[in-house]
């Protein structure tokens, strides 16, 4: 099978697509949409040996990915993988701007790739093409805590690529100062504790914080904080967003709602932005933390691409939890939300036993491979979910994700692909808007997401 590349060209839309639900995301989770579905499975493939990828036959598979800006570095691992797997070959499928669409429409056309990494919400809305992965060796490598946004009905449907940090991002620099010595991040255990430490920074004429006024950023990373581990259990969420839904609960009655909001709140009133809350432009941004102007950021570890290319050599980074309360015992006023927004699945529907089997060997190799892993790391800056992962990330912002990781200090903020809906980020995040530039109270905010659950199924 000739290998093709298929040209790309996404920009900050598709850091939405990546961390939101971007599906994801993350990591993450959402509702089927009419004018998405894919078109309805086929018959499954006609059976083959599923022995073949290990007895040397010849097989072909596809590899359809919707991570954008990452062409080489799959090329590059795909070309390892078929050098230790010689009668395995792989065709790489990269997604343009209608990533959907052109998925969708490989599946109308009888080619549904063989592995797919996609928004967990495409796989959630498409499992009934997909090989189920929960009693496969692949999963065995994997995280405990980061397979909860690719399992549906107790079940695992995929494996995820990167955990993305999400919260408060820091320039140690000027927190250094602020406390006049070493700053510890472990101390911040509260939402007192931000603010003493901003008031600390703003004490040395540089403002504490910085939010980015996008509906991205704020209706997906900001408030689905509030739908997540707070609330407390996977089930415990649905069945919070389903009284939400049944209009039997009101966001501005709930405690969790009410914390992050004022944490919200306390931030806003450091806001970098503040005289132009809606701005919305994250290079600005970026540069105003490498450069000192501002302490803090709201973002997640992804940032280290805008921030890599302009810090000076020394300056250090690193992430700080979203504290809900003032609760120094609460563990989650400790950790940071991460997503996992993408996530490998395998089609069942349109790929023989033999193809199947080469995508589980595809994805293993992905997944636990050294080589593969210091080529994902080394491209995305970002901490892995793998528990065999010995390679060092560069990222500083990457790291500390690893670090909440390894002290199991993280939260999966969306918990399950089918709790918020795949267009939270923008119809919600609008809202969030016009509430970070003043233009709508607290109760008129929750009253609209109140209005924009009302018209969603039941998770």
């Amino acid at each position: 099978m000739k290998k093709k590349l298929l040209s790309m060209v996404l920009g900050m839309s598709m850091i939405v697509t990546a961390l939101a639900g971007c599906g994801v995301q993350s990591a993450d989770s959402y509702e089927s949409n009419t004018d998405t579905q894919a078109a309805p499975a086929t018959d499954a493939a006609p059976a083959e040996s599923a022995d073949t990828a290990e007895s040397g036959e010849p097989v072909d598979i596809s590899f359809y990915t919707t991570e954008t800006g990452k062409d080489q570095m799959f090329q590059d691992i795909i070309a390892e993988f078929e050098r230790l797997n010689p009668n395995i070959t792989v065709e790489y499928i990269a997604a343009g701007d209608d990533q959907l669409q052109q998925w969708m429409a490989l599946y109308a056309s009888n080619e549904g790739p063989t592995v797919s990494l996609m928004d967990p919400i495409n796989i959630w809305e498409n499992q009934e093409r997909m090989l189920e992965l929960t009693n496969e060796a692949v999963v065995t490598n994997i995280e405990e805590n980061a397979l909860s946004t690719m399992t549906f009905d107790g079940k695992i449907y995929a494996v995820p690529q990167t955990a993305a940090g999400v919260g408060i991002l820091y320039n140690k620099e000027v927190c250094d100062k602020a406390v006049g010595g070493d700053f510890d991040p472990s101390t911040i255990k509260t939402r007192s504790d931000l603010e003493d430490l901003f008031k600390k920074i703003e004490a040395t004429g540089v403002d504490a914080t910085c939010f980015t006024g996008v509906n991205w950023s704020l209706g997906s990373h900001w408030l689905c904080q509030a739908y997540g581990g707070a609330i407390g259990s996977t089930q415990e969420r649905v069945d919070y967003v389903n009284s939400i839904i049944a209009g039997e609960t009101k966001e501005i009655d709930n405690e969790v709602f009410n914390g992050y909001m004022d944490t919200f709140d306390m931030m806003a009133k450091y806001n970098h932005n503040a005289a132009d809350p809606l701005v919305g432009d994250v290079n600005i941004d970026a540069q105003a933390l490498a450069a000192g102007e501002c302490g803090t950021w709201f973002m997640g570890d992804w940032a280290w691409t805008f921030l890599g290319p302009i810090v000076s050599e020394g300056q250090e980074f690193g992430l700080l939890p979203v504290p809900h309360s003032d609760d120094a015992s609460d563990v989650l006023n400790q950790s940071i939300a991460t997503s996992y927004a993408k996530g490998y699945c395998i089609d069942k529907s349109q790929n023989t036993e033999a193809q199947q089997a080469a995508g589980l060997k595809f994805i293993e190799f992905i997944t636990s491979d050294t080589y593969a892993q210091e080529q994902m790391v080394k491209v995305t800056g970002q901490a892995l979910p793998y528990k065999n992962c010995q390679v060092e990330i560069e990222s500083p912002l990457g790291l500390s994700t690893a670090n909440y990781i390894s002290q199991g200090l993280t939260y999966d903020f969306y918990g399950t692909p089918n709790l918020a809906p795949s267009d939270i980020w923008y119809e919600c995040g609008a809202y969030m808007c016009e509430y970070l530039a003043g233009q709508t109270d607290r109760k008129a905010l929750a009253a609209k997401l109140d209005e924009y659950w009302s018209h969603q199924e039941k998770r």
